[in-house]
């Protein structure tokens, strides 16, 4: 019994030895830096992956010593909640979850004391009309990896201009 015991710590010390010496991680993530503005803007962006399939962005908009950030999180490729920190404080002020196989979604705010309310009807419908302008401007960012820097800024300028005009 006693080697028993034994043999079966040896194979679990063997076993989380491997896992922590194998370099190797079906976890991986790219890294994109951009300036716009004439350097007055930064953007970095970093899509994680599990094997091929994204399942973390984070997107980091630096202007004027303000980071705003973006983390949207994904299930088998799929959206299913977006936190964001619009004001550069390092909290994360919303909370968007999608509904599972659907468009739909609901939008929180972020309490100082860290509870969760539900915006009002009109910031979700002008939020979901915002959302599915950037959607389409970040699928065309991330599916054509060999933009230049001109045509990844004249695609944000022209989602630019579409978002206030979805707010009326």
């Amino acid at each position: 019994m006693k080697a028993f015991v034994i043999l079966l710590l040896f194979c679990a010390s063997l076993y989380g030895a491997d896992t922590t010496t194998n370099k190797t991680s079906d976890i991986t993530s790219k890294v994109t830096e951009r300036e716009r503005d004439g350097g007055k803007t930064h953007l970095h962006w970093e899509t994680v992956y599990r094997g091929k399939t994204p399942i973390l962005r984070v997107l980091q908009t630096t202007r004027d010593g303000v980071t705003k950030t973006s983390r949207s999180y994904q299930v088998g490729g799929t959206l299913v909640m977006i936190e964001s920190d619009e004001d550069g404080d390092g909290r994360f002020e919303s909370v968007t979850v999608v509904g599972p196989g659907t468009d739909d979604l609901e939008m929180f705010t972020r309490q100082s004391d860290g509870s969760v309310k539900p915006v009002s009807t009109k910031t979700l419908q002008a939020t979901k009309k915002q959302l599915a302008t950037v959607d389409d401007t970040a699928g065309k960012l991330f599916q054509k990896e060999d933009l230049t820097d001109e045509q990844i800024s004249d695609l944000m300028q022209e989602t630019r201009k579409k978002i206030p005009d979805l707010l009326t």
